[in-house]
C-alpha cells in the first residue's frame, strides 16, 4: 500500500467527520506514527507506506472506522505546550482551559497552594506546575481510574502534584486548605444535544450535570472553596450559565469577574475575597 492509498482508506474511515477535521486526523495520526511531517509524506505518496504505519494502520483501522476521538486512539492530547496522555477515563484537554490555567498562573499568591477540584486527567494541575514550579498543587478527583492517568503523566512530565481521591457530594475532609481552588466540573445539562463523539466515547461522569439542578457542581465547587479557606477561585463555565454561576459564587461572598473567550461567550468566573482566611 502507498502512502497515498493509505491516505485514501485513513479518510475513508474517518467519513463521520467533516472533511477538513478528517484531514486534520490523517495529520496528527501518520505525523505520530511515522515520525515525519504529512507534508513530507505527500511527497512521497506514490511509494510505498512504511512497514511499521501499515502495522499500526491495521491495528487502528477497526476505531477510525467509528466515531471514537482521535486522542483517544493516539492516547494523547497537547495541552498549553504539554503532551497529555488520555483514556476514556477522562475528558480530552480543551484549548479554552488553557486561559484558566494562564488565569491562576497570573493571580495566585507566590508558594501558594492550589486545590483543582475534577482533576481528570491532570492537565490543569500539571500545567499550572509547569508555569508556577513555587506553588504547591493538588488535583482532587473521584475516579481512581482518572487518577491512575493523571498520576502517569505526572511521571512522564516530571512534574510533582499531590493527587487526592475525594468526593465533591461530600465536605472538604478536615485539615484540608488552599489558596487557590480551580475547577472545571461537570456542566452539561442531561438534554443537551452532544457530538457523537463527545457523548459516546467521553466519560459521562465528567460530563453532566443533574438534570434538576445544572449547577450543583458549582454550588459544591464553592462550598469546598469556603471549607478549605480559598480566597482566589477559578471556574470555567458553560457559556449559558456563566452568569448564573458569577452570581451564586456573589451571594457567598465571592467577588467576581466574569471573563469572556475569544468568540465573546462568556466562560470563565474567577472570585476573590478580600480577606484571606488564616490557617497554620
Amino acid at each position: 500500500m502507498t502512502w497515498r492509498e493509505l491516505q485514501h482508506s485513513f479518510l475513508e474511515a474517518r467519513n463521520r467527520f467533516a472533511a477538513e477535521e478528517a484531514r486534520a486526523h490523517w495529520r496528527r495520526w501518520v505525523e505520530f506514527h511515522a515520525q515525519r511531517s504529512a507534508g513530507i509524506i505527500a511527497l512521497d505518496g506514490n511509494l510505498p507506506a512504511a512497514d511499521h504505519v501499515l502495522e499500526r494502520w491495521n491495528r487502528d483501522a477497526e476505531e477510525l472506522r467509528t466515531s471514537k476521538p482521535i486522542q483517544y486512539i493516539l492516547g494523547f492530547e497537547h495541552f498549553d505546550g504539554l503532551r497529555i496522555q488520555v483514556s476514556p477515563a477522562v475528558l480530552i484537554p480543551r484549548p479554552e482551559t488553557e486561559e484558566l490555567v494562564q488565569l491562576a498562573a497570573e493571580r495566585a499568591p507566590r508558594g501558594g497552594i492550589v486545590l483543582d477540584l475534577g482533576t481528570g486527567s491532570g492537565c490543569i494541575s500539571l500545567a499550572l506546575t509547569k508555569r508556577r514550579p513555587d506553588l504547591h498543587v493538588r488535583g482532587l478527583d473521584v475516579s481512581s481510574e482518572a487518577l491512575d492517568v493523571a498520576r502517569r503523566n505526572a511521571a512522564e512530565l516530571e512534574l510533582n502534584v499531590e493527587w487526592m481521591l475525594g468526593d465533591l457530594n461530600g465536605d472538604a475532609p478536615d485539615g484540608l486548605k488552599a489558596d487557590v481552588v480551580l475547577s472545571n466540573p461537570p456542566y452539561v445539562g442531561a438534554n443537551e444535544q452532544l457530538e457523537p463523539e463527545v457523548a459516546d466515547f467521553e466519560p459521562a461522569l465528567a460530563l453532566f450535570a443533574p438534570a434538576e439542578d445544572i449547577l450543583f457542581f458549582y454550588r459544591r465547587v464553592l462550598d469546598w472553596a469556603d471549607q478549605v479557606g480559598a480566597n482566589q477561585l477559578g471556574l470555567e463555565c458553560h457559556s449559558a450559565h456563566a452568569q448564573a454561576t458569577a452570581e451564586r459564587a456573589q451571594s457567598q461572598g465571592w467577588t467576581t469577574e466574569l471573563l469572556r473567550d475569544q468568540f465573546g461567550a462568556p466562560r470563565w468566573v474567577w472570585g476573590t475575597k478580600p480577606e484571606p482566611k488564616p490557617y497554620l
